[in-house]
């Protein structure tokens, strides 16, 4: 065996000597500058929308509503003890508008009333929504011409003319 006496010399590997390299050549500095980045701006971009945004669904008078909901859960109480059921239709016109006709049904000895009121609630977009007074236009039947409907759901309340009574429905319109 032969022994030398120079240095040993380093025996090179197929990887780079990353002890050298500045810290932006490495890939997991930027990893984690990445995280916490991106968080960043998810949030800017979240209070952008909350101050861009209009809080539509949110009413001003939420506890006066809240009250009300007793008077209200009454007229549906009302309606259901008086059989009231309505069967409504949506039929486009050649202007452009819309026709809604109800049919009114109701246990024996109820009147019909002379209108009913509708409100059609758009789900998100309360610039959306509509009212309209419902005539009658034959034996129990009403109808009203309104403006455009837009497809999609949308929540419908109907009620009649003294307020007595009011029908609550979900209609899908196409």
């Amino acid at each position: 065996m032969r022994m030398s006496t120079e240095p040993a010399q380093h025996l090179r590997s197929d990887h780079t000597d990353t002890a050298h390299k500045p810290w932006y050549r490495h890939g997991w500095v930027w990893f984690l500058i990445a995280i916490p980045g991106s968080a960043i701006i998810a949030g800017s971009i979240t209070i952008w929308i909350a101050i861009t945004t209009a809080d539509s669904l949110v009413a001003d008078d939420y506890y006066k509503e809240g009250r009300a909901i007793n008077q209200r859960l009454e007229k549906d109480m009302a309606a259901a003890d008086r059989g009231i059921a309505l069967e409504a239709s949506i039929r486009s016109l050649a202007s452009g508008s819309q026709r809604i006709e109800v049919a009114f049904a109701a246990k024996p000895g109820v009147a019909p009333p002379e209108f009913i009121r509708l409100r059609l609630s758009h789900p998100t977009l309360n610039q959306m929504d509509i009212l309209a007074t419902l005539v009658k236009s034959g034996d129990r039947r009403y109808s009203s011409d309104v403006p455009g409907i837009a497809a999609g759901r949308w929540y419908a309340q109907l009620e009649d003319d003294q307020s007595l009574w009011r029908v609550k429905a979900t209609w899908m319109v196409q």
